[in-house]
């Protein structure tokens, strides 16, 4: 009777412990979904589609920026101050053509880019021979040697980026870090000399931050020259024995982009530098014009003015109540799938494909945001915040009970939550394509994993990718209360024998070393347009994480 009664007492247990469990991951993740597509079906349809494209569209306009004060009156004064250098680059264009109406092909140019990599691939080879160095004096003159076969390469650099007048940005070499920061300083104070900075500082950044575009297909090719850009700045003076690592990736990256675009030939970017041309004549007469009409007192300007104030708010009104929907859709749910609903928005904008199969990025990114839940600083929606009204219009009022959603939603935080960015209609028109719903289910499988056991040495409430920014630039720079995390390997190569064979016979191409948060080292190396890590303490191989796509950040501690 003791054993059957102590028998019962334990499937009791059992059967409480397994209740007590709550449902499965697949259960949930199966919820979630169904959850997913009722929020989906009550957000959007292609009515709600088109309309946001349409506004979006409508917000757009030709592209031109017009500078306008507080009042709504033409900012004269910012016009009147450039237009002597639009003047400046219609001339400039006007120049490039008759160049290059001269040259028959890129053939030479194309040549000498070979030239130009075969050098760099060669001064690189000084990494390796230093990195494994035996003695103090072995390194001593290897780097020596390297730092004079480093200062004529980038000489030798410098000399070609000069010459690629073509690729070249109006003014170049532009400062695209100086002048993004000058704007940041003025784009939110709302007062007439505010204002007016803010004005001329974007005026000057859509005249020289400009770039020739395909008349069919209207890519621009501004990301190549800014690019030039950048890497001009670096390079001249640079006076050290090694490349720094931001350095050697994108001057790596520059020349195998000026091998794709140098072999899609001369005629193409002739007839992209005539089209260029036509378009910045076209926009310096829509400015002098826009003098005119203002010292004419024209009603036009206000009809521009009041079209312009109506497509803004019309767009963001929009853009605004259909995210406040979605808000209030997901406050009503538990919070497990308001969590859900946070991270996998986030990481299907923020990180999407880009990521190895394990999701190392996904994964760090979900541990940002776990770890902004809990932080003032992004935890709650502000009555100055935009979102904030569209949000009591819709009859939600209290927000601070939830937190998951207001780190979603909080201002300033997520590009794709920015009304004018076209990413922002995914919100409430989340992508329903087969491969958009194969990742959400695997992003959903990793958030809950994250969410089960969260990362407690995992600091970082921020990243950056410096591969996305104009230039390559480093915004980091300016996040003086903020310091960046050491870089990390990904997951572990199972199958090494091949690696092995190739590390042996020295077939693999050594980049770079860095250093992990415990001080270990790991070597990078490429092979056949493939990167690996390998740890010289342990002898294994790892999947390489790319750290200008993905760089983290823990603020510091005396802030």
């Amino acid at each position: 009777m003791l054993k059957l009664y102590k028998y019962s007492i334990s499937i009791l247990f059992l059967v409480s412990t397994i209740f007590a469990k709550g449902p499965s991951d697949s259960e949930v993740i199966k919820n979630y979904l169904s959850l997913h597509r009722a929020q989906y079906k009550a957000t959007c349809n292609m009515q709600v589609y088109n309309k946001s494209k349409k506004l979006y569209k409508d917000f757009l306009g030709d592209g031109i920026f017009i500078p306008f004060k507080l009042d709504g009156q033409l900012d004269d004064e910012a016009i009147s101050e450039h237009i002597p250098l639009m003047k400046k680059k219609r001339e400039w264009i006007a120049n490039i053509k008759k160049r290059l109406s001269k040259m028959r092909s890129f053939r030479k140019v194309l040549a000498r880019n070979r030239e130009i990599k075969s050098q760099f691939e060669k001064a690189m080879q000084h990494n390796y021979h230093y990195r494994y160095a035996k003695t103090l004096d072995e390194k001593s003159t290897l780097a020596i040697k390297s730092k004079v076969e480093i200062k004529k390469f980038l000489k030798d650099f410098e000399r070609y980026l000069g010459s690629l007048y073509f690729f070249q940005s109006f003014k170049f070499p532009v400062d695209h870090l100086h002048l993004r920061s000058e704007y940041d300083k003025y784009k939110d104070i709302e007062t007439p000399e505010g204002k007016a900075k803010s004005n001329s500082t974007y005026l000057l950044r859509k005249i020289v931050e400009d770039g020739s575009v395909d008349s069919k297909r209207g890519r621009s090719d501004l990301s190549l020259r800014s690019l030039i850009d950048s890497v001009y700045l670096r390079i001249i003076g640079f006076d050290e024995p090694f490349l720094t690592e931001d350095l050697r990736y994108d001057i790596s990256d520059l020349i195998d982009r000026l091998d794709r675009v140098l072999r899609r030939g001369h005629k193409k970017t002739y007839k992209r530098i005539k089209y260029w041309e036509k378009k910045i004549i076209e926009r310096e007469n829509y400015y002098v014009d826009l003098l005119k009409k203002s010292k004419t007192k024209s009603d036009i300007l206000k009809k521009i003015f009041e079209d312009k104030s109506k497509a803004r708010y019309a767009l963001s009104h929009y853009v605004y109540d259909k995210s406040a929907l979605v808000y209030k859709f997901w406050k009503k749910q538990k919070e497990i799938y308001r969590k859900l609903y946070a991270l996998e928005t986030i990481l299907i904008h923020e990180v999407g494909r880009l990521d190895d199969s394990y999701g190392s990025e996904r994964r760090d990114v979900a541990k940002v945001v776990i770890n902004r839940v809990d932080n003032p600083e992004y935890n709650t929606i502000e009555p100055n915040e935009p979102f904030f009204d569209a949000l009591i219009e819709n009859g939600v009022s209290k927000t601070k009970q939830y937190p998951w959603l207001n780190v979603l939603f909080k201002r300033g935080q997520f590009s794709f939550t920015y009304f004018f960015i076209p990413a922002s209609k995914g919100i409430f028109c989340p992508d329903q394509s087969r491969s958009a719903r194969k990742l959400r289910a695997k992003n959903l499988k990793m958030v809950l994993e994250e969410l089960r056991r969260p990362d407690e040495d995992f600091k970082a409430t921020r990243y950056f990718s410096r591969a996305s920014m104009l230039g390559r630039i480093d915004m980091s720079s300016l996040w003086d209360e903020y310091e960046s995390m050491p870089e990390r390997t990904g997951p572990l190569i199972h199958d090494t024998k091949r690696l092995n064979t190739l590390l042996k016979r020295k077939n693999l191409d050594f980049l770079y070393e860095f250093k992990d948060v415990e001080g270990d080292s790991y070597d990078v190396y490429k092979y056949k347009n493939k990167v690996y890590v390998h740890s010289v303490k342990q002898d294994k191989f790892y999947k390489y994480r790319n750290p200008h796509y993905f760089k983290y950040f823990v603020k510091k501690s005396d802030y």
